[in-house]
């Protein structure tokens, strides 16, 4: 029943547009593309839904995979550091707290590199700004990211931990996050396409940004060396800021955010340049 209404919308979605010709402007200034793509707000809903109802739609648990699957990874980090006999204080909503963003993060990432392939049929007949389908991508994960919150919440109510000051600026750690994976998505995405390597390396390279991220240990516990070379990583201050609203005593001050707000606006900028300036090489290999 739910691949039969996917079906179907999929279905309207294609009368809707048929007839229209293809999307052709290519080489348009970043503020006219954003301003299409504002336009088209409601395709961005509607391949958001779409993609959704494909992967939960037919599966027993429905949108429960979203809250099971970082329970899993939180309960299997913990068992592994209770093995090796290290732990930290109320440890599962200590990874908790960093696993949620880094799967939101990595699991944007990965899935939006093959996304314009998967949609090269609609990129190719129907008139839309293409940088709609890898946010569409960012869309998806983010509903997934906000659902799963329950988790930690679940996890700090079973500890009695409540949240500190910094939950009101946590906000802040979720835009700048926004940011940098609708850059990258709008990177890898484009870069993919005429660059078949790219999809090979991606889920290495994330799983290598996983281990020098701060999601299994705290940062304040590395030497100050080691402590402000991590905190290049645009991804550090996010983590901790979301680690110190339940976590204050390991925030490590706002220097690591300043460099995960700097590396946000950079990515983000980078990733709309970057699928303009290849949009019609994508377009040959589509």
């Amino acid at each position: 029943m739910a691949e039969s209404s996917a079906r179907l919308a999929g279905l309207r979605f294609l009368r809707l547009h048929e007839g229209t010709k293809v999307h052709s402007a290519v080489g348009q200034p970043i503020a006219v593309r954003l301003l299409e793509i504002w336009d088209r707000r409601d395709v961005l809903r509607m391949l958001t839904e779409r993609g959704l109802r494909h992967k939960y739609g037919s599966s027993v648990l429905g949108y429960g995979w979203s809250l099971l699957e970082p329970m899993i990874y939180i309960l299997t980090y913990f068992l592994l550091l209770k093995i090796f006999h290290r732990s930290y204080p109320m440890y599962p909503l200590f990874i908790g707290s960093a696993i949620l963003p880094w799967q939101w993060f990595s699991q944007t990432v990965n899935s939006s590199t093959s996304t314009l392939r998967k949609n090269s049929r609609l990129i190719t007949s129907i008139a839309l700004p293409r940088e709609i389908y890898p946010l569409a991508d960012v869309a998806m994960k983010s509903v997934e990211f906000f659902a799963s919150l329950p988790i930690i919440i679940g996890v700090a109510w079973v500890y009695g931990a409540k949240p500190s000051g910094y939950l009101a600026v946590w906000p802040l750690a979720v835009l700048l996050e926004l940011m940098i994976v609708t850059g990258l998505a709008l990177l890898v995405s484009s870069l993919n396409t005429v660059l078949r390597d790219i999809e090979q390396g991606i889920g290495l390279v994330t799983r290598m940004l996983f281990y020098l991220t701060p999601c299994l240990y705290p940062l304040l516990k590395l030497t100050p060396g080691a402590r402000a070379l991590e905190s290049y990583n645009p991804m550090v201050g996010i983590i901790e800021l979301n680690r110190a609203v339940w976590f204050p005593a390991y925030w490590t001050g706002w220097t690591p955010l300043i460099y995960s707000a700097i590396g946000a606006i950079v990515i983000l900028c980078l990733g709309f340049s970057v699928f303009a300036r290849v949009e019609r090489a994508v377009l040959k290999e589509l």
